[in-house]
């Protein structure tokens, strides 16, 4: 009997002993294993971050060049019919669907260009309707080009600095001769828009430094 009693509790002793190991042997996981683990998923988190901070700039950056585009796009003939300069404007721009939609006055403009220049470039186009106006172009009093057809595609002149440039309607398509020029290397990034009706001018003093 007392046999038993000491077979019983070697057995029980032996039962907890073991379960206890395994238990043991489960929890006892290796800390390189853990830390792996736990770089793994930290490295996961970041890229996931980086992607959506990537995408997040994207959407930001097309967002303002459209505002960009948007904003350049929609200009129109009110924005230049008080004084007839589109500061920032690019040479060919198109303001009205019509000439007599357009409702400027001529104008005569002095045109300061950067230093050192001495000879540069006056860039003309029809900012409404292509419907056949004719300009001719005077510089210093002489004729330099007879008849300009104005087109929506500028047209390009040569002049030299400083210089008296002359712009004289000689044939209107329609609806009055309005037209815009550029000077490329002026002071002010600016276009200017004009009236010229047949037989008038407008004066455009060029000067250098």
């Amino acid at each position: 009997m007392a046999n038993y009693r000491k077979n019983k509790q070697r057995s029980k002793s032996h039962a907890t002993n073991q379960y206890e190991f395994r238990q043991t042997e489960n929890d006892d996981v290796p800390l390189e294993h853990l830390e792996s683990s736990f770089n793994r998923k930290s490295s996961s988190t970041q890229k996931v971050r980086n992607k959506h901070r990537f995408w997040i700039g994207i959407t930001v950056l097309i967002t303002f060049g459209m505002g960009i585009y948007i904003q350049g796009s929609t200009s129109t003939i009110r924005d230049v019919q008080s004084d007839g300069i589109g500061k920032g404007m690019k040479a060919g721009i198109q303001l009205a669907a019509a000439d007599d939609s357009a409702g400027l006055e001529a104008r005569d403009f002095e045109i300061e260009m950067k230093k050192n220049t001495t000879t540069s470039r006056m860039l003309i186009w029809d900012f409404a309707a292509e419907d056949g106006d004719v300009v001719a172009v005077k510089v210093d009093g002489n004729i330099l080009q007879a008849n300009i057809f104005i087109m929506h595609n500028p047209v390009a002149v040569d002049i030299p600095i400083p210089s008296v440039v002359e712009i004289i309607g000689v044939k209107d398509g329609g609806g009055g001769i309005t037209y815009g020029v550029k000077f490329p290397g002026a002071v002010h990034n600016s276009a200017y828009f004009n009236a010229a009706p047949v037989g008038s001018s407008n004066v455009y003093t060029i000067t250098g430094q």
